[in-house]
């Protein structure tokens, strides 16, 4: 058998509606295989589904029949990477998952280092993975899949928070690893370009289905989706009328040895919505750590006129919030409902009264999933979530580490007009990393580059 065969197959995380119902495809191995469609369509369902994760872990199948070519060997990388790391630094990672398949121990360094050169982290292999940025750590959890030799590598959204140069680099790479060593690479992506000439099919999930396109409709889509990465956006400069919120002052920021960011004199402006770009590792995160006293900083950071060391810790943290890389990491409760609850009681956005609150929970997909346990969303389904906790919460500042990786463009949009909305009865100053570009031409109003140490404004994105 050349394929993988899947028959008939209907996955429930919940017995009222089916994730997945009656979906057959043939996946063909020695190849590219491009999963795509909105947020909770079913695309991680699937993977989890042949990477023999579900129903161990949650949920039932209803009907199916999978098959894999024998003898084939399955790894998977999730949306999240830092939920699969079991130990501190990348070499441990690399080395407990070659133990763990056997391996020779005098085979191990060689593997190691070709794992670690071909994803671009041979400086990274002691750094504690906790301190990494999420596109290091998405490089990390690759590096894995790679040591591992495995013939079948399904990648759940392996560049949501890797810029576009690395991400154009790793795409390379993954070519050669299956053009040359003839693996099987089952990718599911909301951002589509970079892909064509390599997907060898593209499959769409809606609404319960799994649809595979034809040639000449993968072609357009994909020709669509470079066209579309390639637009250029322009926005204003800063004008001596911006007032400012958050000054650095003689800002420096440090991992180890490694100077990070070196500010003299730079703010970001009141009730503006900012978005902050630059490489994977250069400090973009580390930055809102340092604004929100998570992490360590010399300099000083100024709010609103005021050295933030000198506010207290928990009126500061009223002032400006956080959205975290990973949803997961901010949520306190354990069904949507409950997080709901919270911050209605917690938050003083007056956008969100019970009929915009309604609205939202329609506009995000989110009005039939709050009985749902928060881990069991899907990653941009826990995303869309996390972004209406925190607009609720209604900090005058508003720091969001990519608030949309795992957002498929409609969702994107919906997100955008929420924020929109919420903003014109309710302004906030707003703080976005993001690789995710398209689709933000509505709502950014400046753009910080973070490049060598220093930030700076450009007029374009």
């Amino acid at each position: 058998m050349n394929h993988l065969a899947i028959d008939n197959l209907t996955f429930a995380y919940t017995p009222k509606r089916p994730t997945l119902k009656d979906v057959t495809l043939k996946i063909p191995v020695d190849s590219w295989t491009l999963l795509y469609g909105a947020s909770g369509s079913g695309k991680s369902t699937l993977m989890r589904l042949l990477a023999g994760l579900l129903p161990k872990y949650g949920g039932r199948i209803l009907q199916e029949n999978i098959e894999l070519p024998n003898g084939l060997t399955v790894a998977m990388m999730f949306q999240d990477p830092g939920m699969q790391f079991a130990l501190d630094t990348p070499q441990h990672e690399l080395e407990f998952a070659l133990e763990n398949l056997q391996l020779p121990a005098n085979e191990m360094p060689a593997r190691i280092e070709h794992a670690l050169k071909f994803c671009g982290i041979e400086h990274l292999r002691d750094r504690q993975l906790a301190t990494m940025s999420g596109g290091e750590q998405q490089r990390a959890a690759l590096a894995v899949l790679v040591a591992m030799d495995t013939d079948i590598l399904l990648l759940d959204e392996p560049f949501a928070s890797i810029d576009n140069h690395n991400r154009t680099l790793l795409i390379q790479q993954l070519t050669l690893l299956q053009q040359k060593y003839h693996k099987t690479i089952i990718v599911a992506d909301h951002d589509l370009h970079g892909y064509r000439g390599l997907a060898k099919q593209v499959i769409r999930f809606e609404n319960q289905r799994a649809e595979l396109l034809d040639a000449a409709a993968s072609d357009a889509l994909l020709k669509s989706a470079d066209q579309l990465a390639a637009t250029v956006h322009h926005v204003k400069l800063p004008t001596a009328s911006d007032q400012p919120i958050l000054t650095l002052k003689n800002l420096t920021i440090e991992h180890g040895d490694q100077k990070l960011i070196l500010a003299n004199d730079f703010s970001f402006f009141k009730n503006q919505t900012t978005l902050l770009t630059g490489a994977t590792g250069t400090g973009k995160s580390s930055l809102f750590k340092a604004i929100t006293h998570l992490a360590a900083y010399q300099g000083t950071i100024v709010y609103n006129g005021q050295d933030s060391q000198k506010i207290k810790p928990r009126r500061y943290a009223q002032q400006v919030g956080y959205v975290f890389q990973h949803a997961v990491d901010q949520f306190l409760s354990v069904t949507v409902k409950e997080e709901l609850a919270l911050s209605l009681k917690k938050g003083r956005n007056p956008y969100f009264d019970e009929e915009h609150l309604t609205a939202a929970l329609k506009l995000l997909g989110l009005s039939e999933l709050q009985e749902r346990v928060v881990y069991s969303l899907s990653g941009g389904q826990q995303k869309k979530l996390q972004l209406l906790l925190m607009l609720m919460m209604g900090q005058p500042v508003l720091l969001l580490d990519e608030p949309f990786s795992g957002l498929d463009l409609h969702s994107l949009h919906n997100v955008v007009d929420l924020i929109k909305a919420s903003q014109k009865v309710y302004p906030q100053t707003m703080i976005i990393i993001s690789h995710q570009l398209e689709g933000l031409e509505k709502l950014i109003d400046r753009h910080v580059k973070l490049a060598d140490c220093q930030l700076s404004y450009r007029e374009e994105f």
